[in-house]
């Protein structure tokens, strides 16, 4: 089974939007200051891709968007884009979590990860991740490989890393954090606000990148998942500051 994929990643400042076919990246793009722009430019981005690629919107099999947590306008307008693609098109919206995203792109020799981003009032979000091996290559998704067409050949060229995420993301004071997260591996947006002292990956593993949104996305359409587009909204753990203060 063959896959046609854009991915979509706008939870930060920086996003980007990527293509995909049969495990392989085409073309990735960045999109700056993605979370303060107008839809629109995301629209005429993706548009460009697709040309550039001698292909057309309906041919995408799926659309894969990152739900966050993140950047509140920045994940509204990737969701939003990404529902109304799917739907126009009808292919497979599929959900990827921001923070697995991250996770999958750690080094080899992690098996556990801390995900962080800034939470502000001196608060963190907080992910946990095992690496599940035993149904993972965790290759890097924009290596080049083999031609095979069978579904379960194609689940291994689609795979980074798999990770499971432990409980809930949760929000946590940034002390709490520092005293409890010992020797295991910490990445994510906020990694280089913590002490050094931690195992903080280096900088490049930090930031969630759509080629990975791409793959595990990938991953989770053979694996028969599909979002709902009806329903499908951001992960936010808290409202944002401007909702908060309207409430009060």
């Amino acid at each position: 089974m063959s896959l046609l994929t854009l991915g979509v990643e706008t939870s930060g400042l920086t996003g980007a939007v990527v293509l995909r076919r049969d495990g392989e990246t085409i073309e990735s793009v960045t999109l700056q200051q993605a979370g303060r722009r107008h839809a629109q430019t995301l629209i005429s981005e993706v548009d460009a891709l697709l040309r550039r690629a001698n292909l057309t919107a309906k041919q995408l099999q799926v659309v894969a968007v990152s739900i966050g947590p993140g950047s509140f306008t920045g994940l509204r307008v990737g969701v939003v884009f990404a529902k109304t693609l799917a739907y126009a098109v009808g292919c497979r919206l599929i959900a990827v979590d921001t923070f697995r995203a991250i996770a999958a792109a750690s080094p080899r020799d992690v098996t556990e990860v801390f995900v962080v981003s800034d939470a502000q009032r001196g608060e963190l979000f907080v992910g946990r991740y095992f690496m599940d091996d035993s149904e993972s290559d965790h290759t890097n998704p924009t290596r080049k490989r083999g031609n095979s067409t069978e579904e379960s050949s194609l689940a291994r060229r689609v795979s980074v890393a798999n990770p499971i995420r432990q409980g809930e993301i949760i929000i946590e004071p940034a002390d709490s954090f520092c005293r409890r997260a010992g020797e295991i591996a910490v990445s994510g947006p906020a990694g280089a606000t913590l002490p050094p002292t931690m195992r903080i990956l280096a900088p490049e593993f930090h930031l969630p990148r759509a080629e990975f949104i791409a793959a595990l996305g990938e991953q989770q359409a053979l694996a028969g998942e599909q979002s709902d587009l009806w329903k499908l909204e951001p992960f936010y753990l808290r409202r944002s500051a401007a909702e908060e203060k309207a409430a009060s």
